[in-house]
């Protein structure tokens, strides 16, 4: 099934436009209706959180400034919202990866950068609040890894970025004593 995404300017209504909108309250940029209606204050708010993100700033929400607010939405939530996912969840979780060409990329990348083998665990979280939008998976192996000459990381982390069902986009995190504490921290095993 082929990744679709919704543009949203001003004129936009619906869902989407009032998931936008709570978004952008969350994050301090919108304080007016959630009414589902894109209007110039939905695209003023839009503006300023392209601008201070170092986006394209023409208050329209595209996949770069949709996958930079979620990425900040999934950053901004303490331990107690992530929690790991049961065999189940692990098994369909692992069937969408494998079906979606961003999540093989991830993927791709955590191959590419030897997070694969027999001394490596792996292990799926689930964003409870915002359960169906953010996964985050996390390998972990008993030597350092990694594609750095200069460090060797401990553990690497995929933060899978969700919209209407599909993976938009992904974030990985590389986690080292020579880096300090990851930005999300997870529930021991």
């Amino acid at each position: 099934m082929p990744n679709t995404f919704v543009i949203l300017k001003q004129g936009s209504t619906g869902p989407d436009v009032i998931r936008l909108q709570e978004d952008l309250q969350r994050l301090n940029y919108y304080s007016g209706a959630i009414d589902g209606n894109f209007g110039p204050i939905t695209k003023q708010a839009v503006i300023e959180f392209q601008q201070a993100r170092g986006l394209t700033a023409d208050g329209i929400v595209g996949e770069n400034t949709r996958s930079e607010i979620n990425r900040i939405l999934c950053y901004s939530f303490p331990i107690n919202q992530w929690r790991r996912m049961s065999e189940e969840e692990e098994i369909k979780e692992i069937k969408s990866l494998i079906n979606d060409r961003t999540a093989v990329a991830a993927l791709n990348q955590v191959a590419l950068e030897n997070f694969v083998g027999y001394d490596c665990t792996r292990r799926f979280y689930v964003h409870e609040e915002l359960y169906g939008v953010y996964s985050l998976m996390r390998v972990k192996c008993s030597t350092p890894r990694g594609n750095s000459a200069a460090i060797g990381y401990d553990e690497i982390r995929v933060i899978f970025n969700r919209f209407e069902g599909h993976i938009e986009g992904f974030d990985i995190e590389r986690v080292s004593e020579e880096t300090g504490l990851p930005i999300i921290q997870l529930p021991e095993d």
